[in-house]
């Protein structure tokens, strides 16, 4: 499974280099764990709602969410955000402070709600996660949760199904180019919409002035 995280908001990346980059990891990946020993697993969460941070700073009411996977003698932990992406850099503090509570490998979510966007007078909108909440801040919150996390784990199994759900309709790539294709005629009608509304506009304005002087 491919999971976006939205966790770093620089730009675009291109499509192809992100699928092979993508298509290496997942293969090296496989051959790594099917030569793994299984080995116990204890997991922990724990969460944490800040009051200092609403929409408009740009954090979700699902505030911050840590589970902490323990296998063998590594522990992974895995940070949800409830926002909208985040700037790079404060990824990359999180990593590290989590790093220092004795974690050997971590990652972070946004959850990417949007129930924070059009709140906000900015370009996009919304603020990404680290736009308006102070770094050290969040940071601390994040760092607590994870502690709580820890302290928390118990030994669990793992599993999983599979499971088919029928006729569930979904855009494919074929009405996303339809609906593509109808962005450019649109935006042409609109303007000679306006242009033939500015035009009567400006004829009315010049009889009236003309009927009044």
């Amino acid at each position: 499974m491919v999971i976006n995280a939205h966790n770093s908001l620089n730009g675009a990346v291109p499509f192809n280099k992100a699928v092979e980059e993508l298509q290496k990891a997942i293969t090296e990946s496989l051959r790594h764990v099917s030569a793994l020993e299984k080995l116990p697993v204890r997991v922990g969460a724990a969460k944490t709602v800040p009051k200092e941070f609403g929409l408009k700073e740009g954090m979700g009411p699902g505030g911050i969410t840590a589970i902490t996977v323990k296998v063998g003698d590594k522990t992974f932990a895995y940070i949800t955000i409830d926002g909208n992406n985040m700037v790079p850099e404060l990824r990359e503090k999180i990593l590290s402070t989590i790093k220092a509570l004795g974690i050997d490998l971590g990652e972070v979510f946004t959850t990417d709600t949007h129930a924070v966007t059009a709140l906000v007078l900015t370009r996009r909108g919304y603020y990404a996660l680290g736009e308006a909440i102070p770094h050290d801040r969040l940071v601390e919150y994040v760092r607590k949760t994870v502690e709580a996390a820890l302290s928390n784990t118990e030994p669990v199994k793992v599993g999983y199904t599979v499971e088919m759900v029928p006729r569930v309709k979904v855009i494919g790539e074929k009405k996303i180019i339809e609906l593509c294709s109808l962005v450019d005629p649109a935006i042409e009608k609109a303007k000679h919409i306006a242009a033939l509304i500015f035009s009567l506009t400006g004829l009315v304005l010049a009889l009236l002035v003309f009927w009044l002087f």
